[in-house]
């Protein structure tokens, strides 16, 4: 059992941190988060090194690095400068159900711009009526001829008014039982009938946008639609069943971001005539976001280590996705009471840290529909 990192592994974090510490600006990303602007220049140029959806085939235009691999730079994005790590991160993971079930000629068209970093994707499901609850859904898609014809509304969707697509998923047979009856489509934000906005300010994830779509009588190709018609709950739990396992890296990134800011502190802040690291209720905080942030790193490492080996052990990714969150969110509340009046500044991330932490908690599903779905499996039937 090994638990060091391979030399590739360190030579992508390291290759990342670089590339990080030149591009962002904390005075530059601080910005363009109150202005809540994606980073595009930022963005472009991580496509253009390869780091984004890296974990894509190479006929894709990735790198075909494991999920894990890719997890690490994602995280060391985020540690640096969560107004910009988190961003870049969440630019193709809704993309995820079309990489995993879209036909070649599909993912050949739409995937590839997401690896140069040229355009951004967004997934819709999500609906004012149906969150946790999926089993039917209100948006529907009605078949005529070559089309199928969109008429809904989506809600909370990332970038969906900037994305250049969106796989949406509708009802196209609404007198299917519980959980069928759903189809995706691949879905042009350009297409007659779209209107996206943006619904407001959020506490975290600032650099990008949470957004209602309106779909108005939209005509949708019968070749947009995302392998078979009426599977489409199941392309959504399994592309979502990955997505979380980064949305649990993501969280760790945000914890070490957190705990590297307030260590600093520690080492550098002097009060009643000694650094502050010196006082052990200090000291003991420190220890416990560290004894913290390693297990939950560890559990998050083990889920996508049995994702990139096949064995994905879906009680385990769910575990990681509660875990990591909270572990994310307690340390940045350590991290502001240790910079005290310092922490509760944006100059300084922690709030924006925590901002995207709670995020995470939320992101694809809230912990406690996991816990549910983790008892499941733990307990078997009752």
């Amino acid at each position: 059992m090994e638990f060091a990192f391979t030399p590739r592994q360190r030579l992508l974090r390291e290759a990342v941190r670089e590339f990080m510490k030149g591009e962002c600006d904390p005075a530059v990303t601080l910005e363009l988060a109150k202005k809540k602007q994606f980073p595009w220049e930022i963005y472009r140029k991580a496509g253009q090194h390869g780091f984004l959806a890296s974990y894509y085939p190479k006929e894709l235009g990735g790198q075909g690095i494991p999920l894990l691999d890719y997890c690490i730079m994602m995280e060391e994005m985020i540690r640096h400068d969560n107004r910009i790590g988190m961003a870049l991160s969440l630019g193709s993971i809704p993309a995820k159900v079309l990489l995993r079930f879209g036909n070649e000629e599909q993912k050949k068209r739409y995937l590839p711009k997401l690896t140069k970093g040229e355009a951004v994707s967004s997934i819709a499901v999500t609906e004012p009526n149906h969150g946790s609850d999926i089993r039917f859904l209100d948006t529907r898609a009605i078949k005529k001829g070559d089309e199928y014809i969109l008429q809904g509304s989506k809600i909370f969707i990332t970038n969906a008014d900037i994305a250049e697509f969106y796989t949406v998923f509708a009802q196209t047979d609404p007198d299917a039982g519980p959980y069928r009856g759903i189809s995706g489509f691949i879905v042009e934000r350009e297409t007659e009938g779209i209107t996206a906005w943006d619904i407001g300010d959020k506490i975290g994830i600032k650099t990008t946008s949470s957004c209602i779509i309106e779909f108005r009588e939209v005509r949708v190709p019968k070749e947009n639609l995302l392998g078979k018609e009426n599977h489409g709950f199941i392309y959504i739990m399994e592309a979502l069943n990955e997505g979380r396992i980064e949305i649990a890296s993501q969280a760790i990134g945000l914890a070490r971001g957190a705990y590297d800011r307030a260590l600093a502190h520690a080492k550098t802040r002097e009060q009643f005539g000694q650094k502050i690291g010196k006082f052990q209720n200090i000291a003991h905080m420190l220890v416990e976001m560290s004894e913290n942030i390693e297990s939950a790193a560890l559990l998050c490492y083990k889920a996508l280590w049995l994702f990139d080996q096949g064995k994905m052990d879906l009680a385990t990714s769910l575990q990681a996705k509660v875990k990591c969150p909270l572990v994310a969110i307690d340390t940045c509340l350590k991290a502001m009471q240790i910079l005290a009046g310092y922490g509760l500044f944006e100059e300084q991330f922690l709030p924006g840290y925590l901002g995207d932490a709670l995020a995470t908690w939320l992101l694809e599903g809230t912990g406690q529909i996991q816990r549910n779905t983790v008892a499941s499996q733990i307990l078997g039937k009752l």
